[in-house]
């Protein structure tokens, strides 16, 4: 098996540091925190107007229903109309500045992204899409690039540790990304077609209908554009484009009154191009194929059982000038039975999760697959009308490197309808993958790698005087242990990471007005020598402003990063880009919508040698029946 120098160096980077005293927080710090500061002191103005994160009831965070407002982890949720609003290119692109999220590039929207949660490793974050894992067996790593936005309905991301609850992988948090379903009764439909520069086409399409006991959801998107080069170093003038295809299919059917079966599909595939190290024509063929199978049965009042069957399939074909670079090919099934009481004041859910980890086409590695099986128990109870308890524990049994127990505590105290506080300590751990246990010899495979671990601290304050407005302040402190590192020729255990940091969150609502504004700052620390990890900034964060009248509304985000430092001590720069956007409702059923992307051009870096995009500006038609 052969890999493309940029994964290669995207295996690289998370680990290596540097040195602490090289970092100047002031700037960003200053700029975002006075920004954050005037929107709070505008909003003891806010009127009582509902901000659609704070209606949706979330299920990450403890595997149970339960509204965004009650939960103990750090939680922060991305609504379709949010989606719509900020028309966002990649998931990446959406993600990035909210709270603990950073993302790096290797090029435009079709390169390969990797995802800095909390200051943690590119894999150190669970990604789910639809309950299904989608981080690769072989490397750990997620392709954000291969997920389509267009089809997502939302996106619950979860900060710190979540192994107790989750199991492997979710040292940094939990990304769940859940498709769009049908909802409304009747039969519904759209159709989207845009155009952007660097010679971008979109086609996106959906149609759902609903009668009775019946629920059907189908979409179809295409994306293509010429991009530009990917790589400073790559002086011939070629272009690094993508073109991208993906389709959805959902039902649902109820039985009865209290049974439901599912059945839910997601293909997407395409072609990347990128420049290897050492030649600028190279690409990628990929293929991401997931499949659910569901049945919730409702016992009785109380109990709820709930059973997923469900699959993943992914395919990488690599060619450098026309000539094959290597194929991977893995699959990964996964079983889980669930059970869930609740009452009034208390709810429990528990359950058993296993699966499986194949590896259907990969070269010089001596085991192909693996076995894993959790258990796992977590409660959620009012203790009094002021106190809320959560408690959480979980066990898994890799066949790899033997077994893992990982628990949650988390406590809040309603002071009183507007003031809650609340602390939460919380453990995490990642499994060794393939390619570090078993994988070819220039990689250092070491079958006696442990997991790494993690141990999370964190208190939090909430304010929230009605639904117009809230306001949230963490501070955290994550441990992380037995961190793999490639030296002397071989994977082991030696690194150890502190990762303490704070977190401000905040948005509200002002007649047609709508705020927000995240900001993270962080110490992403190497305990082995106090230095700093690379390609992650002391402080980043965004601010969003949208307008909404009736027929037309216009916002714009400020986002950015401090300077950051890449191999061999090279430092990137800070930056703050500006997005704008807008829409019109030309009719009932149609809607103009328009944007530009970093509107003063400014030149930055997310990567050490890569380009990133400039001034971009697309459009989109879309017709809704």
């Amino acid at each position: 098996m052969a890999f493309p120098p940029s994964s290669r160096l995207n295996f690289a980077y998370e680990d290596s540091v540097l040195n602490n005293s090289l970092l100047n927080r002031k700037p960003l710090h200053k700029t975002l925190l006075a920004s954050a500061i005037l929107a709070a002191s505008l909003s003891a103005q806010a009127e009582n107007h509902h901000l659609d994160p704070l209606l949706v009831t979330v299920t990450t965070p403890l595997r149970i229903d339960q509204p965004l407002r009650e939960t103990l982890a750090a939680t922060s949720v991305i609504t379709r109309a949010e989606i719509e609003r900020r028309q966002p290119e990649s998931v990446a692109q959406l993600l990035r500045g909210f709270p603990g999220v950073e993302f790096a590039s290797n090029g435009g929207a079709g390169s390969q992204t990797s995802l800095f949660l909390r200051g943690s490793n590119s894999n150190h974050t669970l990604v789910l899409i639809d309950g299904v894992k989608a981080n690769s067996p072989i490397d750990g790593s997620v392709r954000w690039e291969f997920i389509p936005v267009s089809q997502i309905e939302r996106i619950e991301i979860v900060r710190g540790p979540q192994s107790s609850v989750w199991g492997a992988d979710a040292i940094g948090g939990v990304v769940n990304i859940i498709t769009r379903k049908a909802a409304l009764a009747g039969t519904q439909g759209e159709i989207r077609v845009g155009a952007g520069q660097q010679n971008t086409q979109l086609t996106d399409a959906s149609f759902s209908a609903t009668q009775e006991a019946t629920r059907f959801n189908s979409a179809l998107s295409y994306r293509k554009s010429d991009g530009f080069n990917a790589t400073q170093a790559d002086t011939s003038g070629e272009k690094d484009g993508f073109e991208h295809y993906a389709l959805r299919l959902q039902v649902e059917q109820d039985l009865d009154e209290r049974n439901t079966l599912s059945a839910g599909y997601l293909r997407s595939q395409g072609t990347n191009e990128y420049d290897c190290w050492d030649h600028p024509l190279c690409k990628q063929n990929f293929a991401l194929q997931t499949l659910n199978l569901g049945w919730i049965h409702q016992l009785t009042e109380n109990w709820l059982l709930d059973t997923a069957l469900q699959r993943v399939d992914e395919d990488r074909r690599d060619f450098r000038a026309g000539q094959s670079n290597g194929q991977v090919k893995t699959q990964r099934d996964q079983l889980g039975l669930k059970a869930t009481f609740t009452t009034e004041r208390y709810r429990l859910v528990t359950g058993l999760d296993t699966q499986k980890e194949r590896l259907l086409e990969a070269t010089n590695f001596s085991r192909k697959s693996r076995e894993i099986y959790g258990l796992f128990l977590q409660t959620h109870y009012q203790i009094h009308e002021a106190w809320t308890l959560s408690l959480g524990a979980r066990h898994d049994d890799d066949a790899f490197f033997g077994e893992q127990t990982n628990a949650n505590l988390g406590v809040s105290w309603q002071i009183n309808d507007v003031h809650t506080l609340g602390a939460t300590l919380s453990q995490g751990y990642r499994a060794p993958n393939f390619i570090e246990l078993y994988g070819p010899a220039w990689w250092g495979a070491n079958p006696n790698l442990k997991a790494e671990e993690a141990l999370n601290h964190e208190l939090f304050w909430r304010y929230q005087p009605n639904n117009a407005m809230h306001a949230e302040i963490r501070v955290f402190q994550n441990d992380i242990d037995n961190l793999i590192v490639w030296t002397n020729g071989q994977n082991i255990n030696i690194n150890k990471s502190r990762i303490r940091g704070s977190e401000l969150s905040l948005g509200y609502q002002l007649a047609q007005w709508q705020f927000g504004a995240a900001i993270t700052l962080q110490d992403p620390m190497n305990r082995q020598d106090d230095s700093l990890l690379l390609r992650r900034a002391r402080e980043h964060g965004r601010i969003d402003v949208d307008y909404q009248d009736t027929i037309w509304g216009a916002g714009f985000s400020l986002e950015g990063q401090s300077k950051r430092y890449d191999f061999g001590d090279q430092r990137m720069g800070g930056y703050a880009l500006v997005n704008t956007r807008a829409h019109w409702q030309l009719a009932k059923d149609w809607r103009l919508s328009a944007k530009i992307d970093n509107l003063f051009d400014k030149d930055y870096e997310q990567a050490l040698g890569y380009n990133t995009p400039s001034r971009y500006f697309e459009t989109s038609l879309t017709y809704r029946f």
